[in-house]
C-alpha cells in the first residue's frame, strides 16, 4: 500500500473537505456497510484502506443522496451511470472562453483527455482520484478537469473537461445518465411513491480542487490494474519512462534537474495557452506524416513577395508560448514578414520535443521534416511570398530541428539560427540524444560536413547560419555551438578560425565571410546565460519578446539579432513607414497614436484620475479637476486643453508660478486667484468651453456617471467607492437575465465607446463573472468584449455555472486587425431562458485597459 488513510480517518477528513457534519459521513459509512456495499471492519487503527474505489462510492453517497436515507440507493444508481451523449456528435462545451477563431476545415469536435468509453461513472471517478494520488499525474488531473457535476432531481451526472475547441478554451461536459430499461432511484419514481422535492432536488458540483485533495488521501495499492490508467494513454506512461531514465542514466542527476526546468517552462507555456493566442492554427496542409499541428501568425500589413520564417518551440512549449516569449509576431508586424510556427503533439514525443534524434524523424521526405516541408508550401500558396526568403530558426530542441530541416531541405531555406541546439545527425535514439546535450560529441569538422550533404542531393550553395548558446548552459553543453560550427564552417568551406571578431552588446560575435565578403556564419556566446534564448524586451525598436522561463532577459534580442542577420529589417510594412512618418496610412491622427516606438496606453474605466475629475465635479463648487494627464485630449474641446494652454502662456509670461497648473492651488496663481480658472469660466460662459461643472452636477444617476465616462448602454451602471472593486474607488457592472416574469428568450445588455486604436493595440482587463445557466441543456448566460461588432473575448456558460470568486486578469489580447481605426469597444452580458426559470449574467469590469489608443472620450 502507499498513500493515504484508513476508512475512519478518510471520512472525517471528506466532511471537512465536503463542508458536511462529520456526523453525518459516519452515518453514511455506516450504511454503506449495513447495505452490503463495503465489506465490514474495525474502526480506529485497524480500519479497512480507504481506497479510490470506496472514496468514490462515498463521494456519490455524499453529493446524489438527497437525504441519508437514500444514501445507499443514490450510489447504486449513480455508480452504474453510462457515458451518454447531449447532441449528436459527442460531448458538448458546457463553458466557453475567448471568442470562435476562424475555423478551417471540418467542424471540430472537443476531444476529452481520457478514454472513458466502456467506463460506469463510479469507475471513471475512481480512477480520477487515484490519478490525483499519484505525483506523477496529479498536474494532468489539475489542468485538464474541470469538476464532478451531479444533478439530484435526475439520475444524470457529468465530468467536465477544460480543452481547447474550436480555437478557444472551453468546459467540456463527458455525461452520464442511466443505461437501458434502468429504473430511476425511488425518490424520483412516483411508481414507488416518489415525490418531487425541489427543495432537495438541486445540482451539486465539485471542484477539481476538492476531487484532488480527496484524492490524496486515499489508499493507492501497488497493483497499478486500474481501467484508468490503462486508457490514459501517452502521457502517464511517459511521464513514468521520464522518470525510470532518469534513474538509469548516467547523467540522471543533470537529467532530473533538466525535468524540473521543463516542468515550469510546462506550467508557464499553459498559462499562456490558455490566453487568447495572436496564431492561427490551420488544418489540411497534407499528408503530414510527422502528425504535427500547424499555426500562422501573418500580419494585416503583410507586403506581397513577403519573407516566411519558420519557427520551432523547444520541449514542454508550445507555439503559442514561444511566440509569446521570444517576440517574433512583434518582430514580423514591424517588418512585414510571415512566420509559420509548427508544434508537435504530446503523443509524439513525451516532452513535446521535436524528434531531432530519431531516425524516421531526420530524413528528408519523411516524419516531421516533411511536415514541415509541407507546410511551408500550404504558406507560399497561400499567401504569395517569396521562395528565395524562407529561413528557419528553434530553440533547444527546436533549434537541434533546424539543422534537420537545414540539411534535409537546404535547397528550401536561405537560412538559419539554431539557439542552444545541436549538429545535425549528432544523435540516433533517446540514449545518444542525452548524451549529445550532456556532454557533446566530438567529430572532425569533414565527418560533420558529410553527414549533411548525405541527407540530400543538394550540393550547394549553403544557407546561412546564425548560432547562440550560453556559456553557462548545463541542459545542452555549449561545446554544441562548436560542433555545430565546425559541421557549417566544413559546408561552406571556411576556416574554424572566424574571419572577425567583435563585442556587441557586451557579449562576444564571431563572423565567418564567403570569400565574395558575405556573411554566412555568426555565433553569438552570451557569457553567463543558462539554457534558452537571449532577449531584450522592451517597446524599443531593437526590443522584443517577454522574458519567462528559458527566455532570458540578458539585454541583447536574439529574435532581432537573427533578423537582422537574415536582411529582415531592411524594409518597413505600410503602416510602419507612415508611423514613422508621423502620419498614420488611414488618415489623420494625433501624432501620440503614430509616432515610432512610441508606447502609449488608454485607460477607458476607473483610472485614478477619473476618479478625481468624478470627486472633483461631484464637490459641488464648480471648479474644474485636474487634467495635465497626456493623451486625454478627448475631454477637451477639439481635443485642446484650453485651461492648459492658458495656463501655459501665463507661466511663461512669468503671471503664473510654474508648475501650478498640475494641481492649481489658488496660492500658485498672483494674489491667489486662479487666473486661468476665470478665464476658462468666461470662455464657458460664452459657450466656447462646455462647463464641466454642468457635466459633473449631472452626473449623479447610473447612466449619467456611464455617459461621463465616455460609455453608452443600457444595462450596466459605474459603481463609485465600491469595495468590491479591485483596489477600491470604482467598476463596470452590467447584469442581464431571462425566463423571469415572463420574459423568456434572449436577453442582453451592452455599453459602448468609441476608442481610436494605434499601430499595435493590446487590450487587457480585469473582470468577476457570475454566469447562472444551470436550467438545463439550453440555457445559456454570456460576457463578451467586441470591436467593432467583432468579439476578441468571451466567456459563455451552457446548461451550468459559472462563477469567478477572484479578480481575473485577461492581458495581451490583441486588437492588431483593428490597428489605426476609430472603433466601437463594447462590453454586453447576457441571458437566454426557453423556460419561466431564471437564468442571468453579471459582470464586474475594472482596469480596461488599451495598449497604444489614443482615447476619444473622458474616461
Amino acid at each position: 500500500m502507499v498513500n493515504g488513510l484508513a476508512r475512519y480517518e478518510f471520512s472525517e477528513r471528506l466532511a471537512d473537505i465536503l463542508g458536511e457534519s462529520r456526523r453525518d459521513l459516519r452515518f453514511r459509512v455506516t450504511l454503506m456497510v449495513t447495505g452490503g456495499l463495503v465489506p465490514p471492519g474495525p474502526r480506529g487503527r485497524g480500519s479497512p484502506a480507504a481506497t479510490p474505489q470506496y472514496a468514490a462510492q462515498l463521494l456519490l453517497g455524499a453529493m446524489a443522496a438527497p437525504q441519508q436515507s437514500q444514501t445507499i440507493e443514490a450510489i447504486r444508481c449513480y455508480a452504474d451511470l453510462r457515458p451518454t451523449t447531449v447532441a449528436p456528435g459527442g460531448s458538448t462545451p458546457r463553458v466557453l472562453f475567448g471568442p470562435a477563431l476562424p475555423a478551417a476545415g471540418a467542424e471540430q469536435q472537443p476531444v476529452c483527455w481520457l478514454a472513458l468509453e466502456g467506463l460506469s461513472f463510479a469507475d471513471a471517478l475512481a480512477g480520477l482520484l487515484e490519478l490525483a494520488s499519484g505525483d506523477d499525474t496529479r498536474a494532468l488531473v489539475a489542468s485538464e478537469l474541470f469538476g464532478v457535476w451531479v444533478n439530484r432531481g435526475c439520475p444524470v451526472a457529468s465530468l467536465q473537461f477544460s480543452t481547447w475547441w474550436q480555437g478557444r478554451r472551453a468546459v467540456i461536459s463527458h455525461n452520464y445518465g442511466l443505461g437501458g430499461d434502468s429504473p430511476p432511484p425511488a425518490w424520483l419514481d412516483p411508481q414507488r411513491g416518489g415525490t418531487a422535492d425541489p427543495g432537495l432536488f438541486h445540482a451539486v458540483f465539485l471542484p477539481v480542487r476538492k476531487l484532488i485533495e480527496i484524492g490524496v488521501l486515499t489508499t493507492v495499492t501497488d497493483n497499478r490494474s486500474n481501467p484508468m490508467l490503462n486508457k490514459l494513454g501517452h502521457k502517464v506512461a511517459s511521464i513514468a519512462k521520464m522518470a525510470q531514465l532518469a534513474a538509469k542514466t548516467p547523467h540522471g542527476s543533470r537529467w532530473e534537474k533538466l525535468l524540473t526546468a521543463l516542468a515550469a517552462v510546462q506550467a508557464w507555456s499553459e498559462q499562456v495557452d490558455r490566453q487568447e493566442s495572436r496564431l492561427r492554427e490551420v488544418t489540411g496542409f497534407g499528408a503530414n506524416p510527422g502528425e504535427l499541428r500547424m499555426y500562422e501568425y501573418v500580419p494585416a500589413s503583410l507586403p506581397a513577395q513577403a519573407p516566411l520564417v519558420v519557427v520551432l518551440h523547444g520541449c514542454t512549449q508550445s507555439a503559442a508560448s514561444y511566440n509569446k516569449g521570444s517576440g517574433w509576431s512583434t518582430l514580423a508586424d514591424r517588418h512585414g514578414f510571415a512566420l509559420l510556427l509548427p508544434q508537435q503533439q504530446w503523443n509524439n514525443n513525451p516532452l513535446r520535443c521535436f524528434n531531432w534524434f530519431k531516425p524516421e524523424d531526420i530524413e528528408r521526405n519523411q516524419g516531421e521534416p516533411e511536415s514541415i516541408r509541407q507546410m511551408v508550401e500550404h504558406m507560399l500558396a497561400a499567401y504569395s511570398l517569396d521562395r528565395r526568403r524562407i529561413y528557419v530558426t528553434g530553440t533547444s530542441s527546436g533549434g537541434a530541428m533546424t539543422t534537420v530541416m537545414l540539411a534535409t531541405h537546404p535547397d528550401l531555406f536561405a537560412g538559419g539560427a539554431v539557439i542552444a541546439g545541436v549538429p545535425y545527425r549528432a544523435a540516433k535514439g533517446m540514449q545518444e540524444g542525452l548524451e549529445t546535450i550532456f556532454q557533446g560529441r566530438n567529430l572532425a569538422p569533414a565527418e560533420w560536413g558529410e553527414r549533411v550533404r548525405a541527407a540530400s542531393p543538394h550540393q550547394g550553395p549553403w544557407p546561412k547560419l546564425s548560432v547562440w548558446h550560453g556559456d553557462a548552459d548545463s541542459a545542452v553543453k555549449p561545446v554544441n555551438a562548436e560542433e555545430l560550427i565546425k559541421q557549417w564552417s566544413d559546408l561552406h568551406e571556411l576556416p574554424l578560425q572566424p574571419t572577425l571578431e567583435m563585442t556587441v552588446s557586451g557579449y562576444p560575435r564571431r563572423v565567418w565571410l564567403s570569400p565574395a565578403g558575405e556573411e554566412v556564419i555568426e555565433s553569438y556566446t552570451v557569457t553567463g546565460m543558462a539554457h534558452g534564448a537571449a532577449l531584450d524586451p522592451g517597446p524599443a525598436p531593437h526590443q522584443c519578446g517577454t522574458a519567462a522561463p528559458f527566455f532570458n532577459a540578458v539585454g541583447i534580442s536574439s529574435t532581432h539579432r537573427i533578423a537582422e542577420f537574415w536582411g529582415l529589417l531592411a524594409e518597413q510594412p505600410a503602416q510602419e513607414a507612415a508611423a514613422a512618418a508621423g502620419a498614420p496610412a488611414g488618415g489623420e491622427a494625433p501624432a501620440a497614436a503614430t509616432a515610432a516606438g512610441q508606447a502609449s496606453a488608454t485607460r477607458l474605466a476607473n483610472d485614478d484620475h477619473a476618479q478625481q475629475q468624478r470627486a472633483a465635479s461631484e464637490s459641488g463648487d464648480g471648479r474644474r479637476a485636474a487634467d495635465a494627464e497626456q493623451g486625454s485630449g478627448a475631454r477637451r474641446p477639439f481635443g485642446l486643453d484650453v485651461h492648459g494652454i492658458i495656463s501655459a502662456s501665463l507661466e511663461a509670461a512669468g503671471l503664473l508660478k510654474s508648475g501650478a497648473t498640475a494641481s492649481r492651488p489658488s496660492s500658485g496663481a498672483p494674489l491667489g486667484i486662479d487666473v486661468p480658472g476665470i478665464i476658462s469660466t468666461a470662455l464657458e460662459a460664452a459657450g466656447a468651453l462646455k462647463a464641466v461643472s454642468q457635466r459633473g452636477a449631472a452626473a449623479t444617476t447610473p447612466a449619467a456617471r456611464l455617459q461621463a465616462a465616455g460609455w453608452e448602454g443600457t444595462g450596466w451602471e459605474m459603481l463609485l467607492d465600491d469595495p468590491r472593486a479591485f483596489r477600491g474607488g470604482s467598476m463596470l457592472y452590467g447584469h442581464a437575465s431571462s425566463g423571469e416574469r415572463g420574459a423568456l428568450g434572449p436577453r442582453a445588455h451592452s455599453i459602448s465607446r468609441r476608442i481610436e486604436l494605434g499601430p499595435r493595440p493590446e487590450l487587457s482587463y480585469l473582470r468577476r463573472l457570475d454566469l447562472s445557466a444551470a436550467v438545463n441543456d439550453y440555457t445559456s448566460a454570456s460576457f463578451r468584449i467586441l470591436i467593432d461588432g467583432i468579439v476578441v473575448d468571451e466567456v459563455t456558460a451552457i446548461g451550468m455555472l459559472h462563477q469567478e470568486s477572484e479578480w481575473l486578469r485577461q492581458a495581451g489580447i490583441d486588437l492588431a486587425r483593428f490597428a489605426n481605426r476609430t472603433v466601437t469597444l463594447t462590453l454586453e452580458v447576457a441571458a437566454y431562458s426557453n423556460i419561466y426559470n431564471s437564468v442571468h449574467a453579471s459582470a464586474w469590469v475594472d482596469q480596461v485597459l488599451i495598449e497604444n489608443a489614443v482615447d476619444l472620450a473622458p474616461c
